[in-house]
């Protein structure tokens, strides 16, 4: 009889031939395929059934709750198909501590068995690999039991107490089938030997932080794989004495059920408990990306399982079963660039440019150490290896490289932002210290600027004759533009120049009233001059340049003078102190949000301002929870101390941030302007900002 809905192809036409899918009638926790590979059996809180894969079709062929009592024994969390002796059985593990044992040839009610041993649910049941009368289970009620159906007494053969509040999976060793894992709510997976059930475990590792949800051992019988909440998966080898794993894959969320790919021995895997509803395919020896990924369920899939080493089968609590092909999932690594390159503060441009093969996911003739070598080493030692020794990752060839671009003078940039003068207060004195300091670092350009500027808005009329005695002592305004422009590398536009000295030839009478009769209102230049509109042409300038710098303090030290957009203005600001941060010019940055006018530039200094103070003893940050802000809560020792007077400062505190020293502002000042080293002795050399060098 064939099940609900009609085989769904039409998800995605290229995965046609790849990918069926069948709604059941209800959620599915759980899935077991048969020994033969032709059926499989589902489970969940309302839905058991056995179904038959076709190949363009999915059949079923049994339902075992129909005509049932819906009772809990009904209600699985697992279901596992029997081999050998059992091959025509399945058992499921019920939410209230029951497991069946379901014989699929028998007529009429097909239950065989009840066993109702556990007291709370049972999570995980396993058949021993090569003999299907030995069950074991795992329940949270913290044991795991095992019967061997062969003995026709009802309770189980042998106990094992885990010492944890619950079980969450077991699995037998295919090899060795004796011995078993287990998964444990603490974080811990046991080995045991059920050669020997009255001893404790062969052995326990520490494996997550958090709860361990789901074991997998390997083909090859020596390892063992977990997956936690902590969101990893890891690899252990049972035969060394190592506590640290071969391999480490870190997923994005916690992981609930694994499964080693058949034919592959380094590849595995897994599903996510929530969030994620994607199946991963990872390679151990390359495991920061995923090799394969499907993404067919709508919710996380609650179980799957290899029906060969190219086709999943995976179950989800969307009601879907789907098979699918390797072929149809897609390659994450496809999706990566394989080139790339970043920028520091410093002009140093970083890049690599990937050398793998495009083909192979991992390049085995370049690994620094294959799993065979491991193997080898393996049978060398006796199944011992040392703890020190790591399986070499994989790390695709790259070339990498740094090259230093000299297109940013950063410390030059660094001495601009600390000693400008930013004040609109005496803008010749400004413009002059500013000047100043830019010829003594070379930039003789800005350096002319500033001059420039300050010839412009000088108050004082017999400082502009010296000054256009000093720069233009031919008076010929023209030719000397000319020059400044073509030698010098002056920033002002020769026609702006121009303009000017035209409006200056038209005033030669008034200049030479203006000397006759000695009268200083009469020789003003700024109104001839048009000094915004040649300011403006200045900041396009620099703004073109990329001399955010310049443009912010221009426009500080001539705000009383300039109408500049407020978008404009923003941009530099936000510009100008994104690059003082990165920096850590943090002193600086707030100099410059004072002075700014714009409400959503002051704002960054009055929101989610934090800052973390470590203690100067032992360097743990203060967190002010037990000790309050005057004592460390690790080492109990007084916070801020001042390194002068050895008192706690419960004023205004300056501390250097290399050494975590410090002390009263005044006290600072007093040492730093004789001393550059730190008072406690400690080595450092501290500076302390020229900010607060000043009374004011």
């Amino acid at each position: 009889m064939a099940i609900d809905d009609i085989t769904n192809y039409q998800r995605y036409p290229n995965e046609e031939k790849f990918t069926l899918r069948e709604r059941m009638s209800g959620a599915i926790n759980a899935l077991s395929i048969s020994p033969e590979g032709n059926a499989v059996a589902i489970a969940g809180r309302e839905i058991l059934k056995v179904i038959s894969i076709h190949k363009t079709e999915v059949v079923e062929t049994l339902n075992l709750r129909a005509g049932s009592h819906f009772n809990l024994n009904y209600s699985s969390n697992d279901v596992k198909w029997g081999n050998n002796a059992t091959k025509q059985k399945i058992a499921t593990a019920a939410t209230n501590g029951a497991i069946i044992l379901w014989d699929l040839v028998k007529l009429g009610r097909k239950a065989e068995r009840v066993i109702a041993e556990h007291s709370r649910a049972v999570n995980r049941i396993c058949f021993q690999p090569d003999n299907g009368n030995v069950l074991l289970s795992a329940s949270q009620d913290g044991t795991m039991k095992c019967w061997d159906f062969r003995d026709q007494k009802s309770t189980a053969r042998y106990r094992f107490e885990g010492k944890s509040e619950s079980v969450r999976d077991v699995q037998f060793n295919p090899v060795h089938t004796y011995e078993f894992a287990a998964a444990f709510e603490t974080g811990t997976i046991q080995k045991w030997d059920m050669r020997n059930p009255k001893a404790l475990y062969d052995r326990k590792v520490s494996a997550h932080n958090g709860p361990c949800l789901t074991v997998d051992w390997h083909p090859g019988g020596k390892w063992v794989a977990s997956g936690g909440r902590d969101k990893t998966i890891k690899v252990w080898d049972m035969t060394a004495d190592s506590r640290r794993p071969l391999y480490t894959i870190r997923t994005m969320a916690s992981v609930s059920r694994i499964q080693w790919r058949p034919g592959y021995e380094d590849e595995i895997a897994s599903c996510a408990l929530l969030t994620d509803s994607r199946i991963h395919v990872w390679d151990v020896r390359r495991p920061h990306i995923a090799k394969y990924v499907f993404d067919e369920h709508d919710t996380t899939p609650t179980g799957f399982m290899w029906s060969s080493p190219s086709e999943l089968l995976s179950v989800s609590k969307d009601k879907w079963f789907i098979k699918q092909d390797v072929r149809s999932a897609y390659r994450p690594v496809d999706l990566l660039k394989r080139n790339g390159m970043g920028w520091n503060i410093q002009g140093d441009i970083a890049f690599t440019i990937d050398k793998s093969s495009r083909v192979l996911f991992v390049d085995e003739t370049i690994l620094s150490k294959s799993v065979t070598d491991i193997s080898k080493n393996l049978k060398r030692s006796g199944g011992k290896t040392n703890p020190e020794e790591e399986i070499m990752q994989y790390i695709p060839p790259q070339s990498c490289g740094i090259v230093h671009m000299p297109l940013f003078d950063f410390e030059a940039f660094s001495i601009f932002a600390e000693n400008y003068v930013i004040s609109s207060e005496n803008i010749a004195v400004a413009c002059d210290k500013n000047g100043q300091l830019a010829w003594k670092m070379g930039r003789y350009r800005t350096a002319q600027t500033w001059k420039i500027i300050s010839m412009f808005y000088s108050d004082n009329d017999q400082e502009i004759e010296e000054t256009l005695k000093e720069s233009f002592p031919d008076n010929d305004i023209n030719t000397t533009c000319e020059e400044y422009s073509e030698g010098n590398g002056s920033v002002i536009k020769e026609e702006v120049f121009e303009t000017s000295s035209q409006s200056c030839e038209g005033d030669e009478e008034s200049l030479s009233t203006s000397n006759s009769s000695n009268s200083p209102a009469s020789f003003n230049l700024r109104l001839p001059w048009q000094h915004e509109s040649v300011v403006t042409e200045l900041l396009n300038y620099y703004t073109d340049q990329g001399d955010i710098q310049m443009c912010v303090t221009l426009y500080l030290v001539l705000e009383k003078y300039l109408t500049v957009d407020n978008d404009r203005l923003e941009d530099w600001f936000n510009a100008y102190i994104d690059l003082l941060h990165r920096f850590k010019l943090w002193s600086t940055a707030t100099a410059v949000i004072k002075a700014c006018k714009i409400q959503s530039v002051r704002e960054r200094n009055e929101s989610a301002t934090t800052i973390n103070v470590a203690c100067n003893t032992c360097f743990k940050l203060v967190m002010a929870s037990s000790g309050g802000s005057w004592a460390c809560d690790k080492c109990h020792r007084l916070l801020n101390p001042c390194t002068i007077c050895h008192q706690t400062v419960k004023g205004l505190y300056v501390w250097c941030q290399g050494c975590n020293h410090g002390g009263h502002l005044a006290h600072m000042r007093d040492w730093f302007a004789k001393e550059k080293f730190c008072a406690t002795g400690c080595g450092h050399t501290c500076v302390l900002q020229p900010l607060l060098t000043s009374e004011d």
